[in-house]
């Protein structure tokens, strides 16, 4: 009995870390999209105009961490014991707001180097990101199956681990961007990206249960599963040696990849914008390791106890061989290819005025076969070309109570701008799903002056028409010029 509640609060234990450190997680960076004057917001809408003549994101340029749990938060799960008021997981709590599949997801980008410029009506620019992401899916009835075992609701009744698994992926991205202004109402832009995959761990397909008979306690195994794998040997086989750098530059896991955008202005206060980003791939050749397990289905039903009196060591050699023969899986070295995580953005903006605006976001994600939605609505800021603030509401992944801000502080030609999507999440992490934090500098060369509204001032100058009066020369109204 006491090993059985040993291990029941080792399950706990390790629940409730998975909780702290992925339970505040992050959003698709919705403040920087509200500040589109940040020269960085260009990676979220190619489409978007910059006013700025030349950034150069040197030497911090864009940093994104974004983490997520969308099953659920330390606080929502647990509950305070009478003996002490110390907190504890509560299972009904833990299980009440979980999907069958959820998810825990990480996301980082560093901007290694970025610059973009203008040229008349053309806007170019180039980027080296590298990007870091990965997502863990759990299914529902595997937390339960940790913390209250095979038996209570789950006995005699499948414990469905479908669906659970790792992807991973590593990634170089190289970029290439350009936009033009249509006309005086519409800008248009795109980048091309050629890709250079580090590393990556791809899960196919994962079919797999258990289940307790409610009368012999027999254990039912079915399932099947095939996982990808590019340079993850080393990891997992020491007397492998690999040196990832070269992935970072030869291109051996080649990819590519397209971003497109759109900003419409209807009128002097409202406009559109629309963004597709990140649609392509990576096809991963290098150091390929493919796992493939054929359907399963084994009805394990104990140990006779007297043959395992009689010997211990012949058991465990049988039951090893046993499970080497029923969990047995093929492996390959095919190249494969992996989907880049493609995302839409739909957005509209109105001016109230040259110093507060107001806008509204519909965000959309695919990974694999999963979708994922997500709302915001802002107000916005714009003092001169010094300062910008974001202050903005959001939804995503099953989360409502996200509050961002984002500022973008202009001292000289230093761009420094920093923001996150949850200031919920910076405060009380543990009533938290999202957590996101985005920052860096960029030094910046603001527009040219417009020439014409130079000599309009010029014109204006009370100190140049007493020099016109005084030597004689006169003004001609061209008004009074038109009615004679």
């Amino acid at each position: 009995m006491s090993a059985y509640l040993s291990l029941k609060n080792s399950l706990f234990l390790f629940v409730l870390i998975i909780g702290f450190t992925f339970s505040s997680l992050g959003q698709k960076n919705f403040s920087l999209h509200h500040l589109q004057q940040t020269s960085q917001a260009n990676y979220l809408n190619p489409g978007f105009k910059q006013e700025n003549r030349l950034y150069i994101s040197l030497p911090i340029g864009l940093q994104n961490v974004s983490f997520m749990n969308s099953g659920f938060t330390i606080n929502g799960a647990t509950e305070s014991r009478v003996e002490d008021d110390s907190l504890q997981i509560s299972p009904t709590l833990l299980l009440t707001n979980m999907k069958d599949v959820n998810y825990l997801n990480f996301e980082m980008s560093n901007e290694i180097f970025g610059v973009g410029f203008k040229v008349k009506e053309n806007y170019f620019s180039f980027n080296v990101t590298n990007r870091f992401q990965t997502r863990f899916n759990y299914p529902k009835d595997l937390i339960e199956l940790g913390v209250e075992g095979n038996g209570n609701n789950l006995l005699g009744e499948r414990a469905s681990l479908d669906g659970i698994g790792l992807n991973l992926t590593s990634y170089i991205e190289y970029g290439v961007g350009f936009n033009r202004d249509i006309n005086d109402k519409l800008t248009v832009g795109g980048r091309l990206k050629m890709l250079s995959g580090v590393a990556n761990i791809n899960t196919v397909k994962t079919e797999l249960g258990l289940t307790t008979d409610a009368s012999t306690f027999d254990l039912t195994v079915d399932g099947a599963s095939e996982i990808n794998t590019s340079n993850i040997s080393p990891f997992n086989d020491s007397t492998i040696e690999y040196n990832p750098f070269p992935s970072l530059f030869n291109f051996s896991n080649i990819g590519f990849g397209i971003d497109l955008g759109a900003n419409y202005n209807y009128n002097d206060k409202l406009s559109f914008n629309a963004s597709l980003l990140d649609l392509g791939l990576i096809k991963w050749k290098t150091n390929v390791t493919n796992y493939v397990s054929d359907n399963i289905n084994y009805t394990f039903s104990g140990i006779d106890l007297n043959q395992a009196l009689d010997s211990v060591n012949n058991i465990g050699s049988e039951l090893s061989d046993t499970l080497q023969s029923v969990f047995k899986q093929e492996e390959n070295s095919n190249a494969y290819n992996t989907a880049l995580r493609t995302k839409f953005y739909l957005g509209t903006k109105y001016e109230f005025t040259e110093v507060f605006s107001t806008s509204l976001l519909l965000y959309n994600e695919i990974i694999g076969q999963k979708y994922n939605f997500g709302t915001s609505i802002s107000g916005n800021i714009q003092l001169k070309k010094w300062l910008g603030a974001s202050i903005n509401y959001s939804t995503y992944g099953r989360s409502f109570n996200n509050l961002g801000f984002g500022l973008n502080l202009k001292a000289g030609p230093i761009q420094f701008y920093g923001m996150t999507d949850n200031v919920v999440a910076l405060i009380s992490p543990t009533s938290s799903k999202h957590f996101h934090v985005s920052f860096g500098m960029s030094v910046v060369i603001g527009p040219k002056k417009d020439k014409g509204s130079d000599k309009e001032k010029k014109s204006d100058n009370p100190k140049l028409k007493k020099v016109k009066e005084d030597s004689g020369l006169k003004t001609v109204d061209p008004v009074q010029t038109q009615e004679k």
